[in-house]
């Protein structure tokens, strides 16, 4: 090998003790080497490093480099493995196609096992891997590299990337786990704005079936010949273009069916925590804003986008609704808006709801997050299994002791 191209690999581990990274580096010096990647761990007591070093400019040999490299081993305790890379090797090294895989939900045996199979089938690198929570709790974080994974020949690349984000979440979901898939450069740009699609994240569907029941029983006291859906997102739809069959309802009546309405367990304490944050915050609903209003008047939102009843001077309702209009279609619109107000670009944008129609406007966000989804393969980044909304702070490659100091802030 030519001094061209002198790269060496040296990884060491063992139990840690003071100066170790200085009797490495010192040892490299030494001996005309120039550390061009690092990677350094210490956790419970036990050490880890790998670097890899250029010697292009030293007056050594290649055996003697390797020699002197391997002396580190007495001098420290750690065991440590010297490579060579072929010069052929080189060119790729910086080729990489990187992805940030967030695994979450309650702990059990074989996660990291599925996922690292997966991965293996395909030929996907696994470049890192940190536990971001543990306990109970699983939350997972790890660092994949695609450049060199197995594609289909009918497929390009992006297809292929969505396939494997595709089985991915559906491998998870058999198991009751959510996944999150980022690619890196997507993730390193800092978000500034979170949207929420209220009725499919933020309100438990139990709470807003029983609103609907409500209504219904109203509407038909009222001897409105209107007929609901039996699916509760398609009856909220419903009821909005079909709002004349409301009308002659005393206004004070919805507000008070409204107090039925809980939210999903942690949703003020998010979106608490996330405004702490410096994030800014939009909720878009294709409900009634009284709804809103009262669940949300405390939570301190930036932005709430949904849809106003028009009354009459006593209190009823006319059966119809104040402009805009708040549809599935018309949210994406509202994004756009939202967006050029806070002049921030997609990939700067957090995007949740349940990937369906009503809430596709997610989808082309920098992140776009499923929360329990009831259709299958939908596409986006992520999608959550459980009711826990508050999962979302385990994607936005905080550290968890970070995370820890404000969540405790906005418990005191």
């Amino acid at each position: 090998m030519g001094n061209k191209h002198k790269l060496v690999s040296l990884s060491a581990i063992g139990l840690d003790s003071p100066g170790l990274v200085s009797k490495i580096t010192t040892k490299i010096f030494e001996i005309g080497g120039n550390i061009i990647d690092v990677e350094e761990y210490c956790r419970r007591d036990l050490f880890s490093i790998f670097l890899i070093i250029d010697f292009s400019v030293s007056k050594n040999s290649m055996d003697k480099i390797t020699t002197t490299l391997k002396v580190i081993e007495n001098e420290t305790g750690l065991k440590v493995s010297v490579g060579i890379y072929d010069e052929e090797e080189i060119p790729r090294l910086d080729e990489k196609e990187l992805h940030i895989v967030t695994i979450l939900g309650v702990d059990q045996p074989g996660i990291i096992a599925n996922v690292s199979t997966f991965f293996h089938r395909y030929n996907i690198n696994i470049q890192n891997c940190r536990m971001i929570a543990r306990g109970k709790f699983f939350s997972m974080e790890m660092v994949i590299d695609t450049n060199k994974m197995i594609v289909e020949p009918r497929l390009s690349r992006k297809e292929a990337i969505e396939k494997i984000k595709d089985e991915l979440k559906s491998l998870y979901a058999k198991i009751n786990q959510s996944v999150v898939i980022q690619s890196e450069n997507i993730y390193k740009r800092a978000k500034k704005l979170i949207v929420f699609d209220v009725e499919s994240t933020l309100i438990q569907v139990s709470s807003l079936k029983n609103l609907l029941k409500k209504i219904e029983g109203k509407a038909k006291s009222i001897e409105s010949t209107f007929k609901f859906s039996d699916d509760t997102k398609e009856k909220m739809q419903s009821l909005i273009e079909n709002i004349r069959m409301l009308k002659g309802m005393h206004m004070s009546d919805l507000e008070k069916f409204s107090e039925i309405l809980q939210l999903n367990p942690g949703t003020l304490e998010l979106i608490r925590i996330l405004k702490s944050m410096g994030f800014k915050i939009a909720l878009l609903s294709s409900g009634f804003n009284f709804v809103i209003k009262k669940l949300f008047e405390a939570a301190g939102v930036d932005y709430a986008f949904s849809n106003t009843l028009k009354i009459d001077e006593n209190g009823i309702i006319t059966g119809e609704l104040e402009e805009p209009v708040i549809t599935g279609i018309t949210k994406n619109e509202i994004l756009e808006f939202i967006m050029n107000l806070e002049n921030v670009s997609r990939d700067q944008v957090i995007a949740v709801g349940d990937g369906s129609t009503s809430s596709h406007f997610i989808k082309n966000s920098g992140l776009s997050i499923a929360f329990k989804p009831d259709e299958t393969g939908v596409k986006t980044d992520g999608i959550f299994s459980s009711d826990q909304i508050t999962n979302l702070l385990y994607c936005l490659g905080i550290p968890k002791t970070e995370l820890d100091k404000y969540v405790k802030k906005d418990r005191e």
